[in-house]
């Protein structure tokens, strides 16, 4: 499993295809960076940002991946591993501009009145823990083998960000939510929606990898 962690790392860092999503969360969040946010408001933005970004993310390195090596690395590990692998480095690759956009929001607005900064913080980074644990979930429906083809998986990243921000029986807008009432309510972990999005992810995740599994087989039972 670590070599199959590293070796997506390498590839999404050299395909350079992490620059699109990741200069769009960085242009949606700059924009909004104007120090006159509440500290919750700006946290929320933040936080739901990553929905479409990790998305699009995860679909970007599994177009990048050349299929033959795909299939050595099916070949050597089991096709389950490589898959979540491919799950797994997105993710992480994409904590790390939300954690840096948590730190600017905290230097740059201003904290509601007898609020604790400290608090505040953590609940925003719960809030965006969340939004990524849903991207990736997202990302996990969209890319190969679920969704094979550029088109269509453009299409389900566009709607899926949508419908996740937008449905209330969504975790990422129960999070948003609950970022954006922080200055009548005070800070508070997202602890319901954190629990579901893990959920969500898992689920995902584990139906992306069987699917994986189930494509392998058949490529060994063809060559066979």
């Amino acid at each position: 499993m670590t070599a199959s962690v590293r070796y997506y790392g390498v590839l999404l860092l050299r395909s350079q295809r992490w620059l699109p999503p990741v200069l769009l969360y960085v242009a949606l969040v700059g924009t909004s960076l104007d120090g006159q946010s509440r500290l919750g408001s700006q946290f929320g933005w933040n936080a739901a940002m990553p929905v479409p970004a990790l998305a699009w993310l995860t679909r970007s390195l599994s177009a990048a991946e050349p299929p033959a090596a795909r299939a050595c690395l099916s070949a050597a590990t089991g096709a389950r591993r490589p898959q979540y692998a491919a799950l797994a480095v997105p993710l992480a690759a994409g904590l790390l501009p939300m954690l840096l956009a948590a730190v600017a929001a905290l230097l740059t607005c201003t904290a509601p009145p007898g609020a604790s900064p400290a608090a505040a913080f953590g609940a925003g980074l719960a809030t965006g823990a969340v939004c990524a644990l849903t991207g990736s979930a997202l990302g996990a429906v969209c890319s190969p083998p679920l969704v094979r083809t550029t088109a269509g998986g453009a299409g389900v990243s566009t709607v899926g960000s949508v419908l996740l921000l937008m449905l209330t029986a969504s975790p990422a807008n129960a999070a948003v939510r609950d970022a954006f009432s922080s200055h009548r309510t005070g800070a508070r972990l997202p602890l319901l929606p954190l629990l579901a999005a893990r959920a969500l992810a898992a689920v995902l995740w584990w139906t992306s990898a069987r699917a994986a599994g189930r494509v392998g087989a058949a490529a060994d039972r063809d060559s066979g």
